[in-house]
């Protein structure tokens, strides 16, 4: 898995570089050489003119280090110095770009400068913790307009503008094309709006050791993690070696959900999943599901009733997992979700599920290590109450209930005990009803085969989103569904396993 790092965690592994006896000023050349070769590759040479906008700290010398870098190779370096340099580094790569640049411009000439080939951000690095003032959003609204007339953006570590940590846009941001980021991702490349303002994240050394970083750093799930963490199967076995799987879901007029997440789980490999519904659901389900076997529930008002406690307890015999929540409408039965919350079997949380829970706090003590909740922003903040700018400090918050916790997004975080793990893969297309229910039913047929639930999740997670870009392939953002999502789970695997 690779790092993904906050803006401490560089600042301090770098400050660990540094002690090592290696110069601050050299490992900003090398940032800046790294920069330029990226900027020279996509312009497909560096006979072009550039802008590069530098601010005072770390990120402004880098940024006139790489213009002097981008003159020494052919090209037409104009340095924008949008403030004054203010470290030492800063203030020796400002002196030296001035001597042999084609040209050198304080912010008040913003206006006047012309539509470049490429605008370079320099102005903010990860430190960036305040909204961005009034002159950078005059030079942000600069950059995009020419960026409309076709130059090309590529910020420097992180876009200006974007909070390194949290992704959330401070108050205004530069729009890049391509992001050119230091050693390692940070989790503003993947979080909240980092996704939307990134562009395409090359990340280049700059000679950082990985024994500098702190053991608590964020990960990014690999394909290669996926390979060794799938669950086994053998020639010669049956059914009930792959788990019986006990969805618990549905109502009149959800019928979809429940269908959706379990015909995930049979694709992902459960060897038995059985739907507990309402009697009125079960003709839907023994067509939509065929390969699925049905326990038909009592109900009021198109929801499962208190009547089917004494059906649901004997369904949990011999169940390997229980998948509950999909469709199953705020109006289901406390008496059951509480039997399952206490049946000691590993149960993934999701939808309904969580919204009973958190309109009952009482339930919540009854979630422990054999849970998952698995909610999208709307239901964490139920259960919350109150919810961060972070993602990750929200997943955190969500663990804290006792059960494991998998926040979806474009980029899902799960947490693994003290470990934090990103889900890197996936595209828009995935952002549409039943996408959630599909992934619900993917993590509980994991847990089902054998996977412990706080590892389910986060295999679970990275196969739903990879199967999510084979639908994308296939279908089309735009035109993708879930049921093609899951039908793409084949393709998940061969891509995972060759």
């Amino acid at each position: 898995m690779k790092p993904v790092v906050t803006a401490l965690e560089m600042r301090q592994s770098e400050g660990k570089l540094f002690a090592s006896g290696v110069p601050s000023i050299s490992v900003m050349e090398r940032a800046a050489m790294r920069l330029v070769d990226v900027l020279t590759k996509k312009l497909c040479g560096a006979d072009k003119t550039c802008i590069f906008a530098c601010g005072a700290g770390g990120n402004g010398g880098d940024g006139y280090a790489a213009a002097r870098l981008f003159t020494k190779k052919g090209g037409r370096s104009i340095v924008l110095q949008v403030y004054p340099p203010a470290t030492e580094d800063a203030k020796k790569n400002c002196a030296l770009a001035k001597k042999c640049v084609f040209g050198f411009a304080d912010i008040s000439a913003l206006s006047s400068l012309p539509s470049p080939n490429a605008w370079v951000d320099c102005v903010f690095g990860t430190g960036l913790t305040r909204d961005v003032d009034d002159v950078v959003k005059s030079l942000i609204s600069k950059i995009e307009a020419d960026r409309e007339k076709g130059s090309l953006v590529v910020s420097c570590d992180i876009p200006s503008g974007l909070h390194s940590d949290t992704g959330e846009i401070m108050g205004a941001c530069v729009h890049a094309d391509t992001t050119v980021a230091f050693e390692w991702l940070k989790r503003g490349h993947l979080l909240g709006e980092g996704p939307n303002v990134t562009g395409d994240v090359v990340v280049e050394s700059i000679g950082v050791k990985k024994e500098y970083l702190s053991g608590n750093y964020a990960k990014l799930i690999e394909k290669e993690d996926l390979f060794s963490a799938l669950p086994k199967r053998r020639n010669a076995s049956h059914k009930n070696d792959y788990g019986h799987l006990l969805v618990v879901a549905g109502s009149f007029g959800m019928a979809g959900a429940g269908a959706l997440c379990a015909r995930a789980a049979l694709r992902t490999g459960a060897g038995l999943v059985t739907i507990a519904c309402i009697k009125s659901l079960v003709p839907i389900y023994q067509t939509l599901v065929p390969e699925a076997m049905c326990i038909a529930l009592d109900e009021e008002d198109g929801a499962i009733s208190d009547g089917a406690y004494e059906k649901i307890h004997s369904a949990l015999q011999n169940k390997s997992c229980i998948a509950v929540g999909p469709g199953l409408s705020r109006r289901a039965s406390k008496k059951v979700l509480k039997m399952i919350l206490l049946s000691g079997i590993p149960s993934v949380i999701d939808a309904d599920a969580i919204n009973i829970i958190s309109e009952n706090p009482d339930l919540m003590a009854f979630l422990n290590e054999n849970h998952a909740l698995t909610p999208h922003p709307g239901e964490a903040k139920r259960l919350l109450k109150e919810m961060s700018s972070d993602p990750v400090k929200n997943a955190v918050m969500l663990n804290k209930f006792g059960a494991h916790a998998l926040l979806k997004g474009a980029k899902t975080v799960c947490i693994k005990g003290d470990e934090i793990l990103i889900s890197g893969s996936g595209n828009s297309g995935l952002a549409k009803g039943g996408s959630g229910d599909a992934l619900t039913g993917i993590i509980s047929a994991l847990c089902a085969m054998g996977k412990p639930i706080e590892d389910a999740l986060w295999i679970g997670s990275e196969i739903h989103k990879i199967a999510g870009d084979f639908a994308k392939e296939k279908f089309g953002e735009y035109s993708m569904l879930p049921t093609d999502t899951i039908d793409c789970i084949k393709d998940a695997y061969e891509f995972i396993l060759h």
